[in-house]
């Protein structure tokens, strides 16, 4: 399987195609209804279930409590609509048909659900994390993850005819919801001081062991509870995000999620049934059309609703189209429970792969419809109200040039939400292209700070050079919002009493931090420690920032 992967995979990269396509072959190709050189799908599926489950670590390490707090409208209100209005169509259209009910509600809820490994890898890729895209997909995904837990609690309670269904499933979330509390108590009173004596001991192989440990125990005791292991691994990462250790357990488990969820995606490609692919392509075939279409277009029909931009629309129905990896244990568990016969179980698998192994292509074609439509669009305040009004608690970036770029990159590594603005409407086309919340427009406009979001804001940083555009900013959002934070870009040090006058926070003085960062690894480079060299970088700056402002309050006294 390796071979196979890194054969498969580097030829699809040499060609400029998805690696999730290249993982999805390399499994076709060696598996059981290819050349049979990896027959035991069996054995295979069961250690690639851990890739989802490091997969949902590392988002709930991603989002935090505040986050997704922040998110819960999207979540929870526009999530939920994807996901009854989807699996209502799907199950009405299969008891037209003649199918009944149980198999329907099971069908419905398999194929409402959008496969979180697939288009998460593939938002990587397309480097859409910061986008709106990516947001509003996330948090459709978070909802329907949820929503795996009362499926798989159905399965079995759909074949049991002599007990009230209302009770059993009442008795399953009280043992859903007391699991998720006891998870939570747990790692709120725990996680902390658990981790702080780990970390004394200062031994990185046992501070491995001890977030596997953390992380498998957690998605252990969900399953217990007759949950998804993905949801107890969901809820470790959301206590882990909440620590100071985050950022050292999140690079002990990326190995482990890229690695496995490779497998994962190989897996997904061996399970493709190619023989019954053949003999029933028609179908499949339109059943893969419809299933890909009904999804995008109830996708696109809610984002228009909820207020998301046309491009944004189509970019996240069509990222959104496909099945999901929990269709398989659903669909299966179904089959062995008798709700499903075995040939429409298989057939229904098969589709849900398909429409996975297109993902890639189809969300490529999403992108450049919405990059498309957004050449037109990128100067517009509509365009960006509708692209930012799910985003809460973020960084407003003024100026998108090298200095902007890299404040980016920061807050983007620290999992910060932010939105950019620049004046060059090349820039902007270029970095939207690429997946960057940038917007044309000038921050000296109050309805163009207010389509930005600014009552929503976190802090504005002014990064451009343009002294008195970054005044008039400052002044405008001053009047906007009295105490939000604001960090500004100055030419020089007596540029810094200009600008923090007008009301910045915090000016930043280019040309004179340049000179102390020269001194600083000059004296590095003479000798000196660092601690010391530090000290004395400090010490200066200190001095003339305090010598600035001193002038000023004198300037202004002898007025």
């Amino acid at each position: 399987m390796l071979c196979a992967a890194v054969l498969v995979v580097a030829l699809f990269r040499l060609i400029r195609l998805s690696p999730v396509i290249g993982y999805l072959a390399a499994g076709t190709a060696i598996g059981p209804f290819g050349l049979k050189l990896a027959n035991d799908v069996s054995t295979t599926a069961g250690i690639a279930e851990f890739g989802v489950i490091f997969l949902l670590f590392l988002i709930g390490l991603e989002l935090s409590f505040e986050r997704l707090r922040s998110m819960r409208k999207h979540v929870f209100e526009f999530g939920g609509a994807q996901l009854i209005i989807t699996a209502s169509l799907f199950g009405f259209f299969f008891m037209g048909f003649g199918g009944d009910a149980p198999a329907a509600i099971i069908i419905g809820g398999g194929l409402a659900l959008s496969s979180t490994a697939i288009v998460l890898q593939v938002i990587a890729e397309q480097g859409e994390k910061s986008s709106q895209v990516g947001r509003l997909s996330l948090a459709i995904l978070i909802l329907q993850d949820l929503a795996v837990i009362p499926l798989l609690v159905l399965v079995p309670l759909l074949t049991q005819h002599d007990k009230p269904l209302a009770g059993t499933l009442a008795d399953a979330a009280l043992k859903a919801i007391l699991c998720l509390v006891f998870i939570f108590l747990t790692g709120r009173l725990l996680l902390r001081p658990f981790f702080r004596f780990i970390a004394s001991l200062e031994n990185t192989e046992l501070f491995s062991a001890t977030t596997m440990f953390v992380l498998l125990g957690a998605a252990w005791l969900s399953e217990i509870a007759g949950l998804s292991p993905a949801l107890g691994a969901f809820m470790a990462g959301l206590l882990v995000a909440e620590t100071e250790f985050k950022p050292q357990v999140e690079a002990d488990i990326l190995p482990f999620k890229g690695l496995f969820l490779g497998l994962f995606f190989m897996t997904v490609g061996m399970s493709l049934n190619l023989d019954m692919l053949m003999e029933h392509f028609a179908a499949i075939a339109g059943l893969v059309i419809a299933l890909m279409s009904a999804k995008s277009l109830i996708i696109m029909g809610l984002s228009r609703v909820f207020g998301f931009s046309l491009s944004a629309a189509i970019h996240t129905a069509l990222m959104l189209s496909q099945g999901s990896e929990f269709a398989f244990i659903l669909f299966n568990l179904a089959q062995t429970q008798g709700i499903l016969s075995p040939l429409l179980s298989q057939i229904l698998l098969v589709v849900v792969t398909v429409s996975m192994a297109l993902t890639p292509l189809v969300a490529q074609l999403g992108k450049r419809l919405a990059d498309t439509l957004e050449k037109y669009a990128i100067s517009r305040p509509e365009t960006m109200v509708g692209e930012t009004l799910d985003v809460r608690h973020h960084v407003i970036v003024s100026g998108y040039g090298r200095v902007g770029h890299t404040v980016a990159r920061l807050l983007e590594t620290e999992h910060i939400p932010f939105v950019a603005i620049d004046m060059d409407s090349f820039l902007v086309a270029r970095e939207r292209k690429a997946g960057t919340p940038v917007y044309y427009g000038d921050t000296t406009r109050a309805h163009v700070l207010n389509a930005l979001g600014l009552a929503r804001a976190s802090a504005v940083i002014i990064t451009h050079n343009d002294t008195r555009a970054a005044l008039h900013t400052i002044a405008t959002v001053r009047e906007m919002h009295y105490t939000l934070p604001i960090i500004a870009r100055a030419k020089n040090i007596e540029q810094v009493q200009k600008l923090e006058k007008a009301g910045a926070n915090l000016a930043v003085a280019e040309m004179f931090e340049t000179s102390l960062q020269l001194g600083g690894a000059l004296l590095k480079s003479l000798g000196i420690g660092e601690f010391e060299t530090n000290r004395i970088i400090d010490i200066f700056r200190a001095e003339d920032y305090a010598l600035t402002r001193a002038s000023e309050q004198d300037a202004g006294s002898n007025h």
